[in-house]
């Protein structure tokens, strides 16, 4: 028999959950990821082109490489957008999209950052390349995700706490795709 003991804490199964509802969607072939709901611009652009979102702003050219799309800029944060207290990024997970006309994904990748102090001058260069599985890529457009946590320095020393900010002072926002039936 198995005694309760013998099972992960309650916490544990509890962020298992939402990956096995996501696997089972995947399973069941009714899911698809969409980012209709972000915003996008032309995949070939020769002059860099700017589009913003509620915490980032990124700047990019866009060229095509066969059916792949390679992508070139950098993000910043918007720091008006922010609690006045960050002044740092703990984690950062940036992805690019390359998607059709009605947001369905057709390629993406995804980058990771190490923490770093932001600023007004705050600056993050990126390279994506997207490559499409079989679907066509001729009418695509390019939209990005983000996920970020931050945190405060200040806070930090404050408190005399060494590693990560205290949970009081940290903050989390992200964009992204999303699930679709």
């Amino acid at each position: 028999m198995f005694a309760p003991r013998d099972f992960p804490d309650r916490s544990f199964r509890l962020a298992l959950l939402p990956a096995i509802v996501l696997a089972a969607m995947c399973l069941a072939g009714c899911a698809r990821l969409s980012v209709s709901h972000l915003e996008a611009r032309p995949v070939a652009t020769v002059a860099p082109t700017a589009l913003d979102m509620k915490f980032w702003r990124f700047e990019f050219t866009g060229t095509r490489q066969g059916k792949n799309v390679v992508l070139h800029g950098r993000t910043s944060p918007v720091m008006e957008h922010l609690p006045p207290w960050v002044d740092r990024l703990e984690e950062l997970t940036l992805t690019a999209y390359l998607r059709d006309t009605d947001g369905n994904v057709l390629a993406s990748a995804e980058k990771r950052y190490k923490g770093m102090a932001l600023g007004a001058d705050a600056a993050i260069p990126f390279e994506f390349i997207l490559r499409p599985d079989g679907a066509s890529s001729g009418s695509a457009a390019v939209s990005f995700g983000y996920k970020a946590v931050y945190g405060s320095q200040t806070a930090r020393k404050t408190l005399a706490v060494t590693g990560p900010s205290p949970a009081s002072a940290v903050f989390f926002a992200g964009e992204g795709a999303v699930l679709k039936q």
